[in-house]
């Protein structure tokens, strides 16, 4: 007696042809031939296939002919699985064919696993692809398309015989997966993995080898990103109190500009120092995973905006042991960071960001024309033949102001500078300082990442005849203001 027709469902049959087009043994006429034979003694019945040379047409055909008859396609793919000698493709469509919820869910492990892979797919972890390939090899090809989630890879991979050498792959993925992920749920995943290891090993060495296996070569596909990570933190005089400052901290650690408010609170004045040594720690902690650097940038006022925030000290992390002799016990910020100061008076005014962008883009545009003008002290008394200068050349992006802002001329350049759109301002701290370089046309040169490169290591040249002794030393202040990195997206005015 002849089994009932069904009805396939479309979706799914369309899934499964994809599925099949990426067996490789399927390739070849005979071989799919073979396969419908071979499905049709295990169905024991004969169905009629329309053949095609070409595969995709062929297959859709074998798709449609096995769908249409009870348990076609579960033989159907159990007879591929047979001929492709069970590879992860073969698996992946025997999956779609006749989908099973795993008993693995009755194990607690496996069920907390699920949660700690909850939420984790294609879009949440790009990289979830190359955490796959790593951890499965060439020889299982890419993973499939119709696997989304990193949970569907996982139980994808436990269909796999363990490597005669190394730990399993479901281990590798799983390592592979935590060093993509944010600290917290890496951290999490590890902790899994290695009460999971430590249960199932015979004894502990071959647990701690499985594991030290796995961890030898995590990560060690990705390329180091060529983008630091930035930390912007906001400084701003409160406004219910003059002892207190409103402190606010974006990070953004991508590939693309997507800043996160990570902190913002008001804190006494004279803590500022040490309430942001606190947060650097709290921040390194959370990237310690990252790799590109950290580009640290101050938002200030104007009654700020010459604080050399270079010289600030981090916190000393040996406790008793002091190697720096400063206020917290740790270096200074500029040596562990490139640091710039921004204007918070620019960033929050929107009817100046048409000029900036405008400037900014001949900075980028890499087309030569990019210039610097060098203010003279005092040219801030002549306000209005410096502004007509910007104005009239859109090319100059840096200006070096004759006088710090802490002084009347000095604050005049700086406000002319932002208002006309220069995205770099650079000045002396103090304005005796005899020794502070000169900055020329030819800092300008190359890749905008020497370029601030170059402006920081101005900053930090050396006292004459110090030989470093007396440290780093703040020597210029640099104003690097990138319109396309703003701490939070304005909102549109009604």
């Amino acid at each position: 007696m002849s089994e009932p027709a069904v009805t396939p469902d479309p979706e799914t049959a369309e899934q499964l042809a994809d599925a099949l087009m990426k067996v490789s043994v399927l390739d070849e006429l005979e071989v799919r031939r073979l396969c419908v034979v071979e499905a049709m003694d295990r169905l024991r019945l004969r169905i009629s296939v329309p053949e095609f040379d070409d595969k995709k047409i062929h297959i859709v055909a074998i798709v449609r002919a096995f769908g249409a008859v009870r348990e076609g396609w579960r033989h159907l793919t159990e007879a591929v699985q047979f001929l492709a000698d069970y590879d992860l493709p073969s698996r992946q469509a025997a999956g779609l064919a006749h989908p099973v919820l795993p008993p693995l869910l009755d194990d607690p492990g496996q069920l907390e696993l699920s949660r700690l892979l909850a939420g984790l797919d294609r879009t949440t972890v790009p990289q979830l692809p190359a955490v796959y390939h790593s951890a499965a090899g060439d020889h299982f090809g890419p993973l499939p398309a119709t696997v989304h989630t990193a949970w569907e890879a996982y139980q994808l991979l436990s269909h796999t015989n363990r490597p005669a050498h190394g730990a399993p792959r479901t281990v590798r993925f799983l390592q592979e997966l935590a060093v993509v992920l944010t600290p917290e749920r890496g951290d999490a995943l590890r902790s899994w993995i290695s009460r999971r290891v430590r249960d199932d090993a015979r004894d502990s060495l071959e647990a701690q080898w499985i594991l030290d296996d796995s961890r030898t070569y995590a990560g060690s596909w990705r390329k180091d990103p060529a983008h630091p990570a930035y930390l912007l933190i906001r400084l701003a005089p409160s406004t219910t109190s003059p002892d207190r400052v409103d402190l606010t901290c974006w990070a953004s650690s991508g590939e693309s500009w997507a800043p996160r408010r990570r902190e913002e609170r008001s804190v006494d004045a004279a803590e500022v120092r040490r309430e942001v040594a606190a947060l650097l720690d709290r921040e390194e902690a959370r990237l310690r995973t990252h790799r590109g650097g950290i580009v640290l940038e101050f938002i200030l006022p104007f009654s700020l905006v010459n604080e050399p925030v270079e010289e600030w000290p981090r916190n000393n992390p040996f406790g008793a042991e002091r190697v720096w002799d400063s206020e917290l016990g740790g270096p200074p910020l500029g040596l562990d960071y490139t640091v710039v100061v921004r204007s918070l008076e620019r960033i929050e005014a929107l009817q100046l960001h048409r000029v900036w962008n405008e400037r900014w883009d001949v900075l980028t545009g890499g087309e030569g024309r990019a210039r610097v003008h060098q203010c003279a002290h005092g040219d801030g008394a002549r306000r209005e033949a410096l502004y007509e200068r910007l104005a009239g050349d859109p090319s100059v992006v840096l200006m070096t102001l004759g006088s710090p802002p802490d002084e009347a001329h000095g604050k005049t350049e700086l406000a002319i500078g932002l208002q006309a759109g220069v995205p770099l301002l650079v000045w002396r701290r103090a304005t005796d300082d005899p020794h502070a370089p000169a900055v020329a046309e030819a800092v300008l040169e190359g890749p905008l990442s020497e370029v601030l490169d170059r402006l920081t290591r101005l900053r930090s040249a050396p006292r004459t005849g110090d030989h470093y002794a007396e440290g780093p030393g703040s020597r210029l202040a640099v104003l690097w203001d990138d319109p396309n990195r703003l701490p939070e997206l304005p909102e549109p005015i009604a």
